[in-house]
């Protein structure tokens, strides 16, 4: 596992359960792990904690793909990648997911440990290839 070395992560959900459990798992990697279960405390929070990356599930105020595109759009400059979370997503999701800027898509349910290793990993890649490369640090999707 690799150390968050306190980096910032924001997980949105409406599970108050996947919630904790991400929470204490990435705080226990070394992150800094702040939660919100609503699409408008989420883009409050954006203001102000400005994330090294962002898990977001798709059932988000009933449509987290909307929330996405609306993430991607008012904070266009912002170049965090994002991890898509959701149960049974499609092909067609994971490309809605991805045509509005999610680097990778999760399947529901998931171990705490799967999305640390996916959060480091996809900060790894956004260090690694220059945000000014792609415009939201290059599409990176995996349907698990």
């Amino acid at each position: 596992m690799t150390d968050g070395h306190g980096q910032r992560v924001l997980v949105v959900d409406n599970d108050r359960t996947v919630l904790e459990l991400l929470k204490i798992r990435l705080e226990v990697a070394g992150y800094h792990a702040y939660v919100t279960r609503t699409g408008a405390d989420a883009l409050d929070s954006l203001r102000n904690v400005r994330p090294a990356a962002m898990i977001l599930d798709t059932n988000v105020d009933g449509d987290g793909f909307a929330l996405l595109h609306a993430i991607r759009h008012r904070y266009a400059d912002a170049h965090f990648p994002i991890l898509m979370t959701g149960r049974d997503l499609k092909v067609d999701d994971v490309r809605h997911a991805q045509a509005d800027g999610a680097q990778l898509c999760m399947v529901k349910p998931f171990s705490g440990a799967e999305a640390v290793e996916r959060i480091g990993r996809l900060l790894q890649l956004a260090h690694d290839r220059p945000a000014a490369a792609t415009p939201h640090a290059g599409p990176t999707v995996a349907h698990i």
